[in-house]
């Protein structure tokens, strides 16, 4: 892919997709999917309308490129197309008019509530590394990239263990540990009292809101996290804003792969990335990729995916 090729949006505004977003109706869907995946049982209910206009509006986001689906068993869910989220000018066209809707308040709620109620039922699932990934093999990879002490690091999206932030502590001089959920920070800081840890600073926040200020860290590690974000494009500028000029970001996630069951075993958002993918949702943050690889897994016997690597500086 040519350089002028990767810096295209792939949805472009005509007057088919206008017309599909001048409704207030299929707004709400929108709203909705922008949080996560439905089915058409779901939206109807959330929106409290029939089914088939439920489908119709449906029908009529995705004829524009707007949306996908997928199955699973005899449910279709329903969800933000990836071009959709790759297109930062129409996303934030069609962000900003939901935001506008009056009863947008009560749509998030109801949503929410049903959210709440699959993740009480999928506790558990949310995968470490080892589970579906490249496993030991990949973090020796990362790490082997990363053989000089930084100043401060930030790992994001930490998780239950903490096991490279722990690793990092023994490189850097002072290490940030972020996760959304406040049992994983509360289990490492117990992990890092035992251990004698103390240059480790355990932290909840979002992987989009970090609280950290600009120009905050020599390094920026996001380990198996990016294909769990609602907004990659929000969750890698957040990175990048916190990291100092010269700073280096490391990636490491799936490689792009067609496993659409992870989205409900695993929780996934997205099915991986490649490199044309996070470049271009880099593009204007002022970065230039120094590694970039494939690593596949070690076990094939478990058929575990590929990784890809990469580390980037941010100038």
């Amino acid at each position: 892919m040519s350089k002028q090729e990767n810096t295209k949006e792939p949805i472009r505004p005509d007057m088919g997709l206008f017309s599909a977003i001048s409704d207030e109706m299929r707004l709400k869907i929108l709203l909705l999917l922008d949080q996560a995946e439905f089915t058409v049982n779901e939206i109807k209910d959330i929106l409290d309308i029939h089914q088939s206009n439920a489908s119709r509006h449906l029908a009529k986001l995705s004829a524009c490129n707007l949306l996908k689906d997928r199955r699973d068993g005899i449910k279709a869910y329903y969800g933000l197309s990836d071009d959709l989220y790759l297109s930062r000018r129409m996303l934030s066209v069609i962000r900003d008019a939901y935001e506008a809707l009056p009863d947008k308040d009560i749509v998030k709620c109801r949503a929410t509530q049903i959210l709440q109620d699959r993740n009480d039922k999928t506790k558990g699932q949310i995968h470490k590394l080892d589970q579906a990934g490249g496993s030991l093999k990949a973090q020796i990879s990362l790490f082997a990239k990363l053989m000089y002490p930084f100043e401060n690091a930030v790992d994001i999206g930490c998780g239950e263990g903490g096991d490279l932030t722990l690793m990092m502590a023994g490189r850097c001089k002072n290490v940030t540990a972020i996760d959304c959920d406040p049992k994983v920070i509360s289990g490492l800081q117990k992990t890092l009292a035992q251990k004698g840890i103390e240059n480790v600073n355990p932290k909840v926040a979002e992987m989009t809101q970090t609280g950290l200020p600009e120009n905050f860290a020599d390094l920026v590690l996001m380990s198996q996290v990016l294909h769990h974000a609602s907004d990659p494009h929000l969750a890698l500028r957040e990175a990048v804003r916190i990291l100092k000029p010269h700073g280096t970001l490391a990636l490491l996630d799936l490689a792009q792969h067609k496993e659409e069951s992870f989205r409900t075993t695993h929780g996934h958002i997205w099915l991986g990335f490649d490199k044309n993918q996070i470049e271009f949702l880099l593009k204007e943050m002022n970065c230039r990729t120094l590694v970039s690889e494939i690593i596949p897994s070690e076990n094939e016997v478990d058929k575990k995916l590929p990784v890809i690597c990469m580390i980037l500086e941010k100038q």
